[in-house]
C-alpha cells in the first residue's frame, strides 16, 4: 500500500515538474515576439532621427542594420518614410527624407536595392515631393522648393539604376525585348544616361538655397558625383554606338545589328549629344565656383560631340551598303532579265540586237548518213558572181 502511495506521489509531482516547465516556454515565446514590435519602434526612431536635422550616416547604417534583423521590416521602413515626405510642412524636411532614401539607395547591399526598388514599383514607397509653403524669405523658399522637386524627379530617375560589383552606375537589367540584342541595350543605355544628366544638370542650387539648407548641399554632392560615373559610361557607350552605325551592316552578327527605330533613336542621341556635353562642360565649370560643391572632386574631362562630328556620322551611315537581303533580290531581278531576253530572241527579230545572242547556241553531229543527188553536189554561183563550182563543159 505504501508502495502504491508513493507512486502516485511520484507521478503528481512529474505532472507539477511538467506543467511548471511549460509555463516558462510559453512565456519565453511571447516574450520573442515581442522584440518585432521593439525592432519596428527602433526604425521608427531611426526614422525620425534621420529626418527631423540629424546629417549622420551612422543613422543610415543603424536602420539598415535593422532591416536586416527582420524580413518584411523594409516594408514598414518604406511607408514610413513616404509618411514623412507627404507630411512635410517645409522644403527642408521633405529634402531630409528624399535624402535619406538616396542615402539607403546607395548604402545598402544589392538585396536591400532590390527589395527597395519592388517597393518603389508598388506604390509602397513614394518619392513625389508635396506643394509646401514656407514662411521663410521668398528668394530662399522658391529656390528650395524648385530643388525639392528637381530633386524628387532625380530620384524617381535613379530607380531604374543599380550599382554594379565595380561601383559603378548602370541601368537596371530589363526582360529582353523580342528580336533585341547588344546593339538594342546599348542605344537604350544611353538614352537613359542622356536623361539622368540632363536631371542632374537642373539641380545646381543657388547661393541662397545652399547656404540656408546643409541637406540640400549633401543631396547635390551626391547627385555630383553620380554624373561623373554616368557620363563616364555615356562616352564610353558612344565610341560603341558609333563604330556600331559605321560599320556596314552585312558584317553585323544578328545581335549587333539596329533596327530601323533604333538607328533613329542613336540619330537623335547624336543630336542630342552636340548641345548636351556643351551644356554638361559648363555645368561642371559652374559647379567648380560654387559653394554646394566640393572643392576636391576630380571632374571628369568632358568631350564635346560637335554637329560636324554627328553629320559626318550620319553621312557614312547613309552611304549605300550592300545589304544580304537586296543582293537576293538583285540576282532574282536579274535572272527574270536573262528569260525574258531569252524569249525575245525566239522570235524573228533583228540579228544585230544583243537578246539574238541571248540564247547559247549549240552545234550537234549526228552519226547519220545522206545521200545527195547528182546536181546537188554542185553550188549555184550567185549572181554577179565569177566563181564557179560546176564543173565545165566539154568543147
Amino acid at each position: 500500500m505504501k508502495v502504491f502511495k508513493g507512486k502516485i506521489w511520484a507521478a503528481i509531482g512529474s505532472l507539477m515538474d511538467h506543467t511548471s516547465t511549460t509555463k516558462p516556454t510559453t512565456s519565453s515565446s511571447s516574450a520573442a515576439a515581442a522584440p518585432d514590435r521593439a525592432l519596428l519602434a527602433a526604425i521608427e526612431s531611426a526614422v525620425d532621427r534621420c529626418t527631423t536635422g540629424a546629417d549622420d550616416d551612422r543613422h543610415v547604417h543603424e536602420i539598415l542594420f535593422l532591416v536586416s534583423n527582420a524580413p518584411g521590416a523594409i516594408t514598414f521602413l518604406s511607408r514610413r518614410i513616404t509618411a514623412r515626405l507627404e507630411s512635410a510642412r517645409s522644403p527642408a524636411a521633405a529634402l531630409r527624407s528624399l535624402l535619406l532614401v538616396h542615402r539607403l539607395l546607395r548604402a545598402g547591399d544589392r538585396y536591400f536595392e532590390q527589395d527597395l526598388r519592388s517597393l518603389w514599383s508598388s506604390c509602397d514607397l513614394r518619392l513625389h515631393a508635396p506643394l509646401s509653403s514656407s514662411s521663410a524669405a521668398g528668394a530662399v523658399a522658391t529656390g528650395a522648393c524648385a530643388f525639392v522637386h528637381g530633386y524628387s524627379a532625380y530620384l524617381e530617375e535613379r530607380m531604374l539604376w543599380v550599382i554594379n560589383q565595380a561601383g559603378n552606375l548602370e541601368p537596371a537589367p530589363r526582360r529582353p525585348a523580342s528580336g533585341g540584342g547588344e546593339g538594342e541595350a546599348l542605344v537604350l543605355k544611353l538614352g537613359m544616361c542622356q536623361r539622368l544628366l540632363e536631371l542632374a544638370m537642373q539641380l545646381l542650387p543657388d547661393n541662397n538655397t545652399a547656404s540656408g539648407c546643409a541637406a540640400a548641399r549633401a543631396a547635390f554632392g551626391i547627385v555630383l558625383r553620380e554624373s561623373f560615373k554616368v557620363y563616364a559610361a555615356f562616352a564610353e557607350g558612344l565610341d560603341a554606338m558609333t563604330l556600331l552605325l559605321r560599320r556596314p551592316r552585312s558584317s553585323l552578327a544578328g545581335a549587333g545589328r539596329l533596327s530601323k527605330a533604333s538607328r533613329a533613336s542613336a540619330h537623335e542621341i547624336l543630336k542630342k549629344a552636340c548641345a548636351q556635353t556643351q551644356d554638361l562642360r559648363e555645368f561642371y565649370h559652374k559647379c567648380k565656383g560654387s559653394s554646394a560643391s566640393n572643392k576636391s572632386l576630380e571632374y571628369p574631362i568632358v568631350r564635346v560631340v560637335t554637329p560636324a562630328q554627328a553629320a559626318a556620322v550620319e553621312m557614312e551611315v547613309s552611304l549605300p551598303v550592300p545589304i544580304p537581303e537586296e543582293e537576293e533580290g538583285d540576282e532574282e531581278e536579274e535572272a527574270a532579265k536573262v528569260k525574258a531576253a531569252e524569249t525575245s530572241g525566239d522570235g524573228s527579230g533583228d540579228g544585230d540586237s544583243p537578246s539574238a545572242f541571248a540564247r547559247k547556241m549549240e552545234t550537234t553531229i549526228s552519226d547519220v548518213w545522206v545521200e545527195f543527188e547528182e546536181e546537188d553536189k554542185l553550188i549555184p554561183a550567185g549572181p554577179g558572181d565569177g566563181h564557179s563550182l560546176k564543173e565545165p563543159k566539154a568543147s
